[in-house]
């Protein structure tokens, strides 16, 4: 017998070995049924305005959610079943437990890759590139030479980037109209050169708003009455813009504590004070609320405030201090390599950090939870190999006299044990080609269609979702790896058996 030939002989025989012996019609009807319910839900979700009063006791989010649940079981349901439709018992539960895990690493590996990507894109817009300070938070006071030297540092590197001074001061807010405090880092920077994307994240007012008083006719104020005025864009009433005082962005969240909100002075006290004969007094100068901004990403929310570099200064002990330089890079992929010349040229007097350095705790905590959760949904298809496992020693068992005959007939030990291994083979790659279609098919509908998010509560208005070709490899590799390693006992005792014994097992 010739390889080909016996390579097909044992193709079949595995087959065979795998294949049902009856029909569960049970299964499908209990999967139509299933698919009916979702079906339903997904219309009293869909006509929540128009659908009959008796279905409107239950919740448009109830109907969504419940018909989303009842479509994916019975697309799972009925999948078995097809399954089962081919093959016995013990091989649908194997090919359905690779077929689990796979699609389950494939959709959660994939969302936490987005929400990694996702939480990456909001950081990077909202802070700069490249940080340029001394190390242990000290100020610089000549400053003009080590711009000159980061400008020549840049054109010997060949970078195209923004490059700007900022001031960072922890100062306190304090409402003139309440008595709410907050503490914040202000930071002093520069509007006409933003080295991050604050514009983008403006809820209500422009960067514009800090260093001109005509920007405020955006606002198209109207007198109504007395000393109010309201304004032509939907805003709440708000004080007369006090035009002699300095402006301040600050964040939405700041605000709802403050009790703030546009145009609304805030006292902000810094304990950088002037020396007096009774002891130092904190400095305090009042701003207007020039701006609000929301990231959602409440590490930044919380802590800064912005005002121009010039209104910051005043906090400082001397006006030609500053807390450092901040870049913004055409291209991202050259962050490292700037950082890196940067270090080398201005030496240890300076410190050159990147948004990755910044957010490597982050980072790092992201990266760590992927391989853990990847380490646990292993385990989901080591489950399914040890049924691979089950289920062919009870082939060996139940077969044994077959075995025997097939020993007989002049099958060799690694003819036999081809068989079962080809078995499992069978079922890893059925499962494994499944649950990718399946993972990668959720991970569409998720891309396109989405799943409903409150954005009053996450970061997101939907789930974000990105789909790694490593991470789909190394799946693909796992579970192929773990099902042929769970044929491997299997074979060798199928292997093993002598014809005398099967034969005589079977009497």
């Amino acid at each position: 017998m010739n390889a080909n030939s016996a390579g097909a002989f044992e193709s079949t025989i595995a087959f065979r070995y795998l294949r049902a012996d009856r029909s569960h019609w049970f299964v499908v009807l209990m999967s139509v049924a299933l698919l009916a319910l979702g079906a339903a839900l997904f219309y009293c979700a869909g006509s929540f305005g128009s659908r009959p009063d008796f279905l409107k006791i239950l919740p448009h989010g109830t109907c969504y959610y419940g018909g989303l649940i009842s479509v994916a079981l019975g697309v799972g349901v009925l999948l078995f079943a097809l399954i089962l439709a081919v093959f016995n018992v013990y091989s649908t539960i194997s090919i359905f437990g690779v077929f689990l895990g796979t699609a389950t690493m494939v959709v959660v590996l994939s969302v936490l890759g987005g929400l990694e990507g996702e939480q990456t894109r909001q950081i990077v817009s909202f802070s700069p590139h490249v940080v340029i300070t001394r190390p242990n938070d000290e100020r610089i006071t000549q400053a003009t030479p080590v711009a000159e030297k980061i400008n020549s540092a840049l054109k010997g590197l060949r970078v195209e980037a923004v490059i700007a001074p900022y001031i960072e001061e922890e100062v306190l807010l304090k409402a003139v109209a309440y008595e709410a405090s907050q503490g914040v880092l202000l930071r002093g920077l520069d509007p006409n050169h933003p080295t991050f994307d604050l514009e983008r994240h403006m809820k209500q007012g422009t960067l514009r708003n800090l260093v001109s008083e005509a920007a405020v006719k955006w606002l198209d104020a109207q007198v109504v009455y007395g000393t109010y005025t309201i304004t032509g864009d939907g805003y709440s009433f708000v004080p007369p813009w006090p035009s002699d005082l300095p402006g301040i962005i600050i964040s939405t969240e700041q605000a709802r504590t403050l009790g703030l909100s546009l145009g609304h002075t805030v006292d902000v006290i810094s304990p950088r004070g002037t020396m007096t004969p009774t002891g130092p007094v904190p400095k305090l100068i009042r701003f207007r609320v020039a701006g609000l901004y929301g990231t959602k990403y409440f590490k930044y929310d919380l802590r800064y405030a912005f005002t121009t570099l010039e209104h910051a200064r005043k906090f400082s002990a001397r006006n030609d201090q500053l807390t450092g330089w901040e870049l913004r890079l055409q291209h991202l992929d050259e962050i490292d390599r700037t950082a890196d010349g940067l270090s080398d040229v201005l030496g240890k007097d300076f410190v050159v950090g990147t948004w990755k350095t910044q957010n490597r705790a982050l980072f790092s905590a992201m990266k760590l939870e992927k391989v853990v959760m990847f380490i646990i949904l292993v385990v989901i298809i080591l489950v399914a190999a040890f049924s691979i496992t089950a289920n062919l020693i009870m082939v060996v068992i139940d077969k044994q006299s077959e075995i025997s005959i097939l020993k007989a007939l002049g099958a060799t030990n690694r003819s036999i044990r081809s068989i079962f291994m080809l078995q499992g083979v069978f079922i890893g790659v059925l499962g494994l080609v499944l649950g990718m279609l399946a993972g990668l098919g959720v991970c569409a509908y998720m891309a396109n269609v989405g799943i409903r998010m409150s954005e009053n509560i996450f970061m997101f208005a939907r789930i974000p979702v990105s789909v790694s070709v490593f991470d789909v490899v190394s799946i693909s590799l796992s579970s192929l790896m773990l099902s042929l390693l769970a044929t491997l006992y299997p074979a060798h005792k199928a292997a093993v058996i002598s014809p005398i014994e099967g034969l005589t097992a079977e009497d």
